[in-house]
């Protein structure tokens, strides 16, 4: 027509475009020749919509073009460089980025309230002018926002713009200007460290990767401000009910930023970072070596004596005694490798490269496995691993707080452990309570309280910042079985068996359920289903070894526990194993499963229960009586120090005192028993245990007066007439009036 093209400026998803000379109105233009453009799209109504925005930061368009089957949009020329091009030429300080993002959320409330949409924000979509001003382009393609609207042109550039969708957006959800807020976050995200969200992914795998994901578990430069994560992840929630609600607010929140945070911002005038970063090891900074630890040059003094001296040190050693100290070296570094075996794990460990989602990852895998002592001990040391480089990192210290209340399903005795819970869930969520895993460690705690209207708000808290969070549901269905709701629970367990179909742990909770309502056979199907999906699953030995028990089928759960025995041994099943043989009376058996778990590889030094259960059986052997005590002994020797830390435990208390009485040590036992008593007079528990500990030290009228506190209080008779130290006691005719 009358343009004549000049240079191509680049090419994007949408077309290509070429500097242009207009030689009807004399300008320069540019011109963008569409393509994969749709059979019967309206793209003059899109343009005249994008004409109409007055703000400055939208590019002007001129004309709509055709030529034969070509289309083209003409539009202002714009000096500059998008930000895609200059970030990779330097990067971005702090205060530029807050502006560069106030100025495009201004822009696109403009357009937003003309009920516009862009669509397809991204560095790329985004000039900035030498004078600082950002343009925002490809606004000729925008759909417009409503419940029928749809877009008129397919993109084909998924790359570049899969990785700033939102992903109600990805789901298949119209767009809407939420979707824009979530994009100019995720620019947000990629301006200040450098490198947009997996990076390393791209198609399918970065769009899975993008619906599954939390913004607020993405890689964080430690020398941002803290304030700046605050805002990129209130853009990029997944919840729309949590994310940011229009651009005025973004806007509004960068000037407060840029004024309130600029002390703290000048601090960190530039963020460094490398093009090539990737999502799993941001190389954001480049430390410089301490002036004293440079290497110092040697002076001209020194430097000429050095080798004469050498030469002389030379000739003092004849070849006999230089034989003899090479052979003293060596004996002296053999010695000192072997006397090192003992820190050869923290070598390794020490010398393995870190990474903070692969520490997360693993910190959180491990409590697949909660069930198993060891693998808790596991995800502490990579929580831990975490918060060693970065002290206020929310989610390691959520982390930590639900190790420690899974620490204390294995000893509910222990009440310093959900202490240590109860406090990292609080610093989480004052550190960040934009992230799913801090709303979840605080309802964990709520329900190991048994506090489940607190557990459940805080977990729809969780929901709500991530849909599909496994921890969340897990927790849920717990809580929902703890209040009796069976019907609503297993609902929710069938439902997350399906989303998470290689999870066991909702299948063991399925059979869980099904044996709290007594039906075995579906109880018996969940837990050899749970085992299919994972042979270690100490809750599925057992849940499955009950429901064949309560079918009367108890040789088979004989055979059950001897082959998980084999093929996933550890101290938790050993322990198990125990129980089980225990019920049926093999108490020899159930000793050796006991001394098993006692001594294994997996055993938890701190494990008072095991001991007190291998007491409790050796006494049903004749001749162990010895054994016995020194049994109790160790469980008491583990307690004791619990103890120290919370001494108005009346719970563990009372399980000191039993034991001190089951060594013969009354004294003890008689001022902790008191103390238990006084401390939880209504405790049932508590007034058991006293009961069976009067009865040892023969003061049978506390005795009578603590039991029958203990069956006013709700403890069950079943237990009170199963309990081998209280037989005298229920002959007692004071005791059977």
């Amino acid at each position: 027509l009358h343009y004549r093209l000049g240079r191509s400026l680049g090419e994007g998803g949408f077309g290509q475009v070429f500097e242009a000379w207009d030689a009807k109105l004399d300008r320069q233009v540019a011109i963008k020749y569409l393509k994969h453009v749709v059979a019967g799209a309206d793209l003059l109504k899109e343009a005249r919509l994008a004409a109409s925005l007055q703000h400055p930061a939208f590019i002007k368009i001129h004309a709509l073009e055709r030529d034969g089957d070509s289309q083209a949009i003409v539009m202002e020329l714009v000096p500059g460089q998008t930000l895609r091009q200059v970030q990779e030429a330097r990067p971005f300080s702090v205060p530029e980025v807050l502006e560069m993002v106030r100025q495009v959320a201004l822009a696109m409330q403009e357009a937003h309230a003309a009920d516009l949409i862009h669509g397809d924000l991204k560095p790329s979509n985004l000039m900035r002018e030498p004078g600082g001003a950002i343009r925002i382009l490809d606004f000729g393609l925008a759909s417009r926002s409503g419940r029928d609207a749809t877009t008129s042109l397919v993109q084909a550039d998924p790359q570049g713009t899969i990785a700033y969708m939102a992903p109600e957006i990805l789901t298949g959800a119209m767009r809407k200007s939420s979707a824009d807020i979530y994009a100019l976050g995720v620019i947000l995200y990629e301006l200040l460290t450098g490198s947009r969200p997996f990076n390393h992914l791209s198609g399918l795998a970065l769009a899975a990767a993008l619906m599954q994901s939390n913004s607020q578990l993405w890689p964080w430069p430690e020398q941002v401000p803290l304030a700046l994560r605050h805002l990129m992840c209130a853009m990029t929630a997944r919840s729309l009910a949590l994310r940011i609600g229009s651009m005025q607010e973004v806007a509004e929140r960068c000037t407060k930023l840029a004024k309130m945070d600029a002390r703290e911002i000048r601090q960190f005038p530039t963020i460094t970072h490398s093009s090539s970063a990737s999502d799993q090891n941001l190389n954001l900074t480049q430390p410089q070596p301490h002036p004293q630890l440079q290497p110092q040059p040697q002076t001209p003094e020194v430097s000429k004596r050095a080798p004469s001296a050498l030469l002389t040190a030379k000739q003092a050693w004849s070849p006999k005694a230089k034989r003899a100290v090479l052979m003293l070296g060596l004996v002296g570094a053999l010695y000192g490798l072997w006397q090192s075996q003992v820190y050869w794990p923290q070598l390794s460990s020490a010398i393995k490269p870190y990474s903070e989602s692969q520490e997360m990852n693993q910190g959180l895998a491990a409590f697949d496995q909660f069930d198993r002592q060891e693998m808790l001990d596991e995800a502490l040391l990579h929580f831990s691993a975490i918060l060693r480089h970065s002290p206020d990192h929310a989610g390691s210290i959520a982390g930590l707080s639900l190790t420690y209340s899974l620490r204390y399903l294995h000893d509910v005795d222990d009440e310093a452990q959900l202490q240590k819970a109860e406090e990292y869930a609080a610093k989480a969520l004052k550190l960040n309570d934009l992230l799913a895993m801090s709303h979840i460690a605080v309802a964990q705690v709520a329900y190991l309280r048994h506090r489940s209207a607190p557990a459940l708000a805080a977990l729809e808290r969780a929901f709500g910042l991530d849909p599909h969070n496994r921890l969340a549901w897990r927790l849920k269905i717990n809580v929902l079985m703890q209040e009796g709701r069976f019907v609503e629970a297993r609902r929710y367990a069938e439902e997350a068996a399906l989303f998470a179909a290689q999870d066991r742990i909702f299948v063991d909770q399925l059979g869980q359920i099904e044996l709290l309502q007594a039906n075995f056979k579906a109880a018996e199907i969940a837990f050899r289903r749970s085992l299919q999906l994972q042979a270690q699953s100490v809750i599925a030995y057992q849940g499955l070894a009950q429901a064949l028990l309560n079918q009367d089928r108890g040789d088979e759960a004989l055979t059950l526990f001897k082959d998980g025995i084999k093929i996933a041994s550890s101290a938790d099943l050993l322990a198990a194993y125990g129980h089980f043989l225990f019920a049926r009376g093999d108490y020899v058996s159930a000793a050796k499963a006991y001394e098993n778990a006692v001594a294994s590889d997996t055993a938890n030094a701190n494990d008072a229960r095991v001991w007190a259960n291998l007491g409790d059986t050796l006494t049903w052997i004749a001749g162990r009586n010895e054994e016995a005590k020194h049994a109790y002994e160790e469980a008491r020797k583990r307690l004791s120090p619990k103890l120290e830390q919370s001494p108005k435990n009346a719970k563990l208390s009372s399980r000191i005192a039993l034991y001190a009485a089951k060594t013969g040590d009354h004294e003890t036992a008689l001022t902790l028993v008191q103390s238990a008593q006084n401390g939880e007079a209504k405790n049932s528990e508590v007034q058991f245990r006293a009961a069976i500990t009067y009865e040892i030290m023969g003061r049978r009228n506390e005795a009578l007066a603590a039991i029958a506190l203990a069956r006013k209080g709700g403890y069950p008779i079943k237990l009170i007439d199963a309990e081998p130290e209280l037989v005298a006691l229920r002959r007692d005719p004071n005791y059977i009036q």
